[in-house]
């Protein structure tokens, strides 16, 4: 019956017409924004009749499932809608509309037809089956086109984004309005917040979900515009902020909190294009520092107001851990005891040494404040009042960076 209702539907023009006519204003309906680009118009009404006329061929001979092929216009319309960003599930949604149009229009014909209620309940079964089974391997191929055109497009996109952005913070850029225009950010009159995003497993599919996020980000740092984006690689995303706001590490880190395994290093606010390169360099210094920690110390986000000091440790990295264990001596040998030396020492110091406020910190007597600052004067083997900044910035960079600047074994007595 089915076979026969099919043939019926695609031999009866007007019907056919009708039935067209029907599933396009049923998309147009549902999804307005889709149907508004005249190109894409066009587009979706081959689409629509090409998909259907093909349907109704394949219930009215009764063909198998795998021998469908979804049209060349529906795979276009794929192609066109992932150069204009518009996600898969808005086309995924438009097939599903077109199915349930003609399946409704082909159920209502069984219905009408003089044949018992097991008849029609059979016939509704067989077409419901056949209808998923199409829709669904003509959305797998249209899925699949969508995608690799969208990665290709974004790709184009990005490589001539990174381009420009790179000209610019070079300072190669003889004209900033075209380059304003070409990025669709403003850059003279302006301030910027840059920040560098990274992660180490499953960028793409992580990176991604952060580029979602970048809207509620950009609110939560004080932005009124979208930022500037673009991926240096598969694992990395450079932005910059519209903003003159320094929202804490806090604030950034609770909002990042949905992403996993993504870590943020931001740069300060600074105006006009030379603050646009001067946050960008700040930013990539504190993603070295980031870098540099033990994965147990390190930060999710990174901001200059953590660093001090530290941040110029990241003109050479490698120096770091020599450096750390001059300074402290016995002090940076890693295990619990010399690490709540190094933290008292700490307290200590931050506070303007303050007895008073590292014991309030630490919630400690002040008696066991001074008994662990002559441990820890003893454990570096010189008087604490030796090279006190230098004493201060190591235990800073201790406190950021963790095991990778400390060794395991209390240095040899001479």
């Amino acid at each position: 019956m089915l076979m026969l209702v099919a043939r019926e539907v695609a031999a009866d023009s007007a019907n056919l017409e009708e039935l067209l006519a029907g599933v396009r204003a049923d998309i147009a309906d549902a999804m307005p924004d889709l149907a508004a680009d005249p190109r894409v118009r066009e587009l979706l009404a081959a689409t629509v009749r090409d998909t259907i006329v093909s349907a109704l061929a394949v219930f009215s001979a009764g063909v198998p499932l795998t021998s469908v092929k979804p049209p060349e216009a529906g795979l276009e319309l794929a192609r066109r809608l992932a150069q204009r960003n518009v996600p898969i599930a808005a086309l995924l949604r438009a097939y599903r509309l077109g199915q349930a149009r003609v399946q409704q229009e082909l159920i209502t014909r069984i219905a009408a037809r003089k044949a018992t209620a097991d008849e029609v309940a059979q016939a509704a079964r067989d077409l419901s089956s056949a209808a998923f089974g199409f829709v669904d391997l003509v959305a797998e191929e249209v899925v699949a086109v969508h995608q690799a055109e969208r990665d290709d497009w974004m790709r184009q996109r990005n490589a001539a984004r990174l381009a420009k952005i790179t000209s610019v913070l070079d300072a190669k850029t003889a004209d900033l309005g075209d380059a304003e225009t070409a990025l669709g950010y403003q850059l003279v009159h302006a301030s910027h917040r840059a920040a560098v995003f990274w992660c180490e497993v499953d960028g793409a599919s992580r990176l991604a979900t952060l580029e979602r996020l970048m809207p509620r980000l950009a609110a939560a740092i004080g932005a009124a515009r979208p930022p500037l984006i673009v991926a240096p690689d598969a694992a990395t995303l450079w932005a910059w902020f519209p903003t003159s706001a320094e929202a804490a590490a806090a604030v950034i880190t609770e909002t990042l909190a949905t992403v996993p395994d993504v870590y943020a290093a931001f740069g300060d606010p600074a105006s006009g294009p030379d603050g646009f390169r001067r946050s960008h360099h700040q930013a990539r210094q504190a993603q070295v520092v980031a870098l540099a920690a033990a994965p147990a110390a390190r930060s999710r986000v990174t901001v200059p107001a953590q660093l001090g000091p530290v941040a110029l440790l990241a003109l050479d990295p490698g120096s770091v851990a020599g450096w750390v264990q001059a300074v402290l001596g016995g002090l940076a040998v890693d295990d619990d005891a010399h690490a709540r030396l190094r933290e008292t020492l700490w307290a200590y110091l931050s506070s303007g040494s303050s007895l008073a406020s590292a014991a309030a910190e630490l919630h400690l007597h002040k008696n066991t404040i001074q008994y662990r600052l002559r441990k820890a004067e003893e454990a570096r083997g010189r008087p604490l009042a030796d090279g006190r900044l230098d004493v201060e910035v190591a235990l800073l960079t201790c406190r950021l960076l963790g095991s990778t600047v400390l060794r395991r074994d209390p240095p040899e007595q001479g």
